[in-house]
């Protein structure tokens, strides 16, 4: 017995608040009889009228309160048009600026490459006036060379 009140005392709170939220749901209706007396309900119509149609009962929106909304979408539509193009630019400087990079790279890379062979080639030479018999000034200006292309080829190379 004692179980069967609690469940009652927790059920009818329950089927109350459904019922107010079907008649919520439902909203108001216009009902109209056959001699023309209009009546409304938020239930069924009174027998001997029908549903004509239902009725708005939500609040009007305020002209101000369109006129602000359509700006706040009209700013809103602006940000995002504004972040998109920031956003593209960011990525076309980005492009840019790898395409610029990788362009100094393969640039610098064939300076090392050129100043590698400009040092071999001034090696080689140095090599072959050891070969033979050559005038002091002769060596002192294949070592002077090769330094300078030494020098040339780490400055390139490092960079």
């Amino acid at each position: 017995m004692h179980r069967h009140r609690l469940l009652l005392s927790c059920l009818l709170p329950l089927a109350c608040m459904l019922g107010a939220a079907t008649a919520i749901a439902q909203g108001v209706q216009r009902c109209e009889s056959a001699d023309g007396k209009v009546t409304y309900s938020n239930t069924q119509c009174p027998e001997g009228t029908s549903a004509v149609r239902k009725v708005n009962t939500s609040p009007p929106v305020a002209v101000d309160e369109q006129k602000a909304a359509k700006e706040r979408a009209k700013r809103d539509a602006a940000e995002v048009k504004a972040s998109d193009k920031a956003r593209e630019q960011a990525q076309t400087k980005a492009e840019r600026d790898a395409a610029e990079t990788k362009k100094a790279q393969a640039k610098q890379r064939e300076r090392c490459e050129r100043a590698q062979r400009e040092l071999e080639r001034a090696r080689s030479s140095h090599a072959s006036l050891e070969q033979r018999p050559t005038t002091v000034e002769q060596t002192q200006k294949a070592d002077k060379e090769l330094g300078r292309r030494e020098e040339e080829a780490v400055k390139a190379c490092t960079g």
